[in-house]
């Protein structure tokens, strides 16, 4: 019931956001000046935040937080974080949810009050069904395009046995998060900008990792996942000058076989990568990540891990591109090591920049959505069976008025399942938008890997199916409830499923 109440306590500035995407947009320039075209920003805050909980018996471990927030008017933010175990002892605890914050600028200095709810677990902390509660207070002051502060907080597990106050330290940046309205799918897109978050390429990875040290018998995993691409602006992936190209983003992947279920990781990654022939259609790279990683009996320590790869990729058509990568894994505080092994599909979602700078493509439909899912009855490893509720995040790009891809995350936060978490990738279908009110339906079939918190996920691999109906609350603004079945590798895990989400659409340029 608690993360129901937290989730309602969000309403407020649900609704405020949705008041905002009600309102008239502001008239658009002549179509002359390219920086029209999107015509709607709200502000964007970012963060990344380090601090040291203190677990039942003196244990200490480090936590590491990111947070991406949207402003939704009156100096309140809401938008997705997630933290993860960064030192000790504890690699593969991982939480995520929403967060809620409001600021107060004083010149250079900024005073933020926030609350954070979500799911999460691992790494057999007592974190009891996983519900995550963290309210805190930060002070941040203005350096060049950055802040720097410190932070207040109390992290809690309601259903376990954290509970802990303690300081941390905040680095924060601002941007914009800059859109159409979702009725402007289909309609031509000319801007000098990336709209949203700057996303530029959809990457779904495929990897295998043989495991070597870290006091474990060598064994070989099997994992799924996706990573977030922006390319830099000096050289446009595709471009055959010869310069090469950076590129920088996030990816996340989790275990899907090899008996290690459970295991997830999230990294920042940074990479080159130059043509080596005259179409610039083939290309060869290094790339290099950094981040958090555990779980499924895989002896991370305290939970950071480095990973260094050579590629290689062919473009298969303006959007779409294919690879490989061979390279190594570490763990920076065992002794764990590995080769690894990765291929890749990507799916490029921005336009990519003309020589004149001018990015030119079409409106697509893109959907954030929040979601609560119901396991009516869920698998244990000890025999057992019994419900677990998950909280989650989806993104979602339309190809069409009709067609969908989507990535999802969920985490369990009730139901005494601490620590399951879930990562999915897959397609839908639904009915065109109504321009007002009005139902709307749809299914989307996904796959991926899920683990934790005592599931009987089996090997890790896992698929879902979910029918839904949404009622337009304002243009672009759903309330949805589904019903469907998510299923696991030789069916360890069987189990219907129930799911209430809020969604709400943009209009954001694609290729």
């Amino acid at each position: 019931m608690a993360p129901l109440l937290a989730f309602a306590a969000l309403g407020p500035a649900w609704a405020s956001a949705l008041a905002t995407a009600t309102s008239d947009p502001p008239a658009l320039a002549s179509t002359t000046s390219p920086a029209a075209e999107h015509d709607q920003s709200t502000p964007l805050a970012s963060s990344i935040g380090f601090e040291t909980v203190r677990l039942p018996g003196g244990e200490r471990m480090g936590l590491a937080s990111g947070t991406l927030l949207f402003g939704i008017g009156s100096d309140w933010w809401i938008g997705p974080a997630v933290y993860g175990a960064a030192s000790g002892h504890r690699g593969g605890l991982f939480a995520g949810g929403a967060e809620l914050q409001r600021r107060w600028r004083l010149g250079q200095e900024t005073i933020v009050a926030g609350v954070f709810a979500g799911g999460g677990g691992g790494a057999a902390a007592p974190v009891g069904g996983g519900l995550m509660l963290r309210p805190a207070l930060t002070w941040l002051h203005d350096i060049g395009p950055m802040q720097f502060g410190v932070s207040w907080s109390a992290v809690r597990f309601p259903g376990g046995d954290i509970s802990s106050r303690e300081w941390g330290l905040v680095v924060a940046w601002d941007g914009r998060f800059r859109y159409a309205q979702p009725a402007r799918a289909g309609s031509a897109a000319r801007d000098p900008e990336r709209s949203g978050v700057g996303i530029d390429r959809l990457v779904g990875t495929v990897s295998s990792y043989s495991l070597r040290g870290g006091g474990v018998a060598p064994r070989r995993i099997g994992l799924v996942g996706a990573r977030l691409v922006q390319d830099s602006d000096r050289a446009p992936w595709g471009d055959p000058s010869g310069t090469g190209t950076w590129h920088w983003g996030l990816e996340t992947a989790g275990a899907a076989s090899g008996g290690a279920a459970g295991y997830m990781e999230i990294l920042g990654t940074l990479g080159w990568d130059t043509p080596v022939d005259k179409g610039g259609a083939w290309r060869v790279g290094v790339r290099g990540a950094l981040g958090l990683a555990g779980g499924g009996a895989v002896p991370t320590g305290g939970g950071a891990i480095a990973k260094l790869g050579l590629s290689g990729s062919v473009k298969l058509s303006p959007t779409m591109s294919a690879g490989v990568e061979l390279g190594w894994l570490g763990a920076l505080d065992t002794t764990l090591r590995a080769p690894t092994a990765q291929a890749w599909f990507a799916w490029a979602l921005e336009p990519p920049p003309r020589t004149d700078g001018i990015r030119v493509g079409t409106f697509e439909r893109t959907e954030w959505t929040a979601a609560l899912q119901h396991y009516t009855r869920a698998d244990r490893r000890d025999g057992s069976r019994g419900t677990l509720d998950t909280v989650g995040l989806k993104l979602s790009r339309f190809i069409d008025d009709h067609v969908y891809g989507t990535v999802q995350a969920h985490s369990a936060y009730a139901g005494g399942a601490g620590a399951y978490s879930i990562g999915l990738v897959g397609a839908g279908i639904a009915t065109a938008a109504p321009r007002d009110a009005g139902w709307r339906a749809g299914a989307e079939l996904l796959a991926g890997a899920a683990g934790g918190g005592g599931v009987d996920s089996g090997g890790g691999a896992i698929a879902q199916g979910v029918a839904w109906a949404g009622w337009s609350l304002a243009p672009g603004a759903e309330l949805r409830v589904g019903a469907g079945a998510v299923r696991s590798r030789a069916r360890a895990l069987s189990s219907p499923i129930v799911e209430l989400s809020l969604s709400r659409a943009f209009g954001q340029a694609a290729p």
